[in-house]
């Protein structure tokens, strides 16, 4: 049995992988949207959608806080739970368009008071807003989202496991620049498609030998 730390991991996970490059931060609009039509959906479902705002909208902020409420449910239809989502999209746009769509007077923010904030907004939750820091405002949060609690798991946490926790044990761990926290999340998440639907999937992985550290294990 190796153990690991969190650098550990994230060295197995990316000279196994390589690195993934998700979500350009220079198409932020894409991100917001992407982060909003994804929750409870697949990917496969909401791809087609992310897609169609670009063709139609070009990820626009002007564009899409022009639309009416019923347009906007329309253009989202396909990734499902529609109108709660066009609601959640419509407040971003309204939380951002209160800064003239400009990223500048959020990114002079402090991280705890540029979450507090996002998650103020209507329909932002923990994970999605750890996503708006990590790859709109480039901050080194950690992403506790459903693949990464059963990693944890899987490699000797406790079976239920907190967000909060999770980002607290990892965070109190890890130095990791922003990019490194870019490529934690992708990687988990790429990771978890191919071996995290059960425990048995899991033990068909490169990391079914490994463990997290007594002194990682101790914390959760």
């Amino acid at each position: 049995m190796k153990t690991l730390d969190v650098r550990g991991l994230y060295e197995q996970l990316y000279n196994q992988m390589g690195p993934q490059r998700w979500w350009p931060a220079e198409r932020w609009m894409e991100t917001i949207v992407g982060s909003i039509l994804i929750q409870n959906a697949s990917a496969k479902t909401v791809d087609p959608v992310i897609e169609k705002v670009g063709r139609e909208t070009g990820f626009d902020p002007q564009v899409l806080i022009g639309l009416s409420q019923e347009e906007l449910e329309q253009l989202i239809f396909e990734a499902g739970l529609y109108r709660s989502k066009a609601k959640y999209l419509r407040a971003s746009l309204e939380f951002f368009g209160q800064y003239d769509f400009d990223l500048a007077p959020l990114q002079a923010l402090e991280t705890a008071e540029l979450r507090k904030r996002i998650r103020a907004v209507n329909g932002i939750g923990n994970e999605t807003a750890d996503v708006w820091l990590v790859y709109i405002f480039g901050r080194a949060q950690f992403i506790a989202d459903s693949y990464s609690r059963r990693l944890m798991n899987f490699l000797g946490g406790p079976e239920k496991l907190t967000y909060e926790k999770i980002q607290k044990v990892v965070m109190n761990n890890s130095d990791f620049t922003p990019d490194e926290a870019r490529e934690f999340h992708a990687l988990i998440d790429e990771f978890g498609k191919l071996y995290l639907r059960n425990r048995d999937q899991f033990l068909t992985s490169w990391l079914r030998d490994a463990n997290f550290n007594e002194h990682i294990l101790n914390q959760f």
